[in-house]
């Protein structure tokens, strides 16, 4: 790795680290935060936790948390969201979407709730918020919704 890459990854690594999660959540962008975690507001952003997996995951998935763990009923409501909030392709959100509430209780589900307020369910009892997420980054998780939703029909 080039020195001045690792030198300066280094430094946002320990600044990351010094801040505060208030802090951290008001940055322009970065307000998203995973909750119910010990990871706290910089870890859950970052990719985990300690100097490695901060530098991994600021440098490789911003970390962006998997959907992979999120109910369907999770997965149609944060579809909504995405549909609603202009971050996923408004045709195809809406077809999917549409065919996934027609399945048993999805609509009903507390997932969905959570969901169409942002709220990404992510294993554990964690939930991950797209609300303060710059556009770019959101677009990029409702992106893996939709995909996540196009598999469960």
């Amino acid at each position: 790795m080039n020195r001045s890459v690792f030198a300066a990854a280094c430094a946002v690594s320990l600044s990351l680290g010094a801040m505060s999660s208030g802090a951290f959540a008001q940055i322009p962008g970065m307000g998203g935060q995973t909750q119910g975690t010990s990871q706290g507001t910089a870890g859950g952003l970052l990719g985990g936790n300690g100097a490695g997996g901060m530098l991994s995951g600021a440098m490789g998935n911003m970390g962006l948390p998997s959907v992979s763990s999120a109910s369907s009923g999770n997965v149609a409501g944060v579809l909504s969201y995405c549909v609603s909030n202009n971050a996923v392709s408004s045709s195809a959100g809406s077809t999917a979407l549409s065919q996934l509430t027609s399945k048993g209780n999805v609509a009903s589900s507390s997932g969905y709730q959570n969901g169409s307020q942002g709220l990404l369910e992510t294993g554990s009892g964690n939930t991950f918020s797209l609300s303060n997420l710059a556009q770019p980054l959101k677009q990029r998780v409702c992106k893996s919704i939709l995909s996540r939703a196009q598999n469960l029909l």
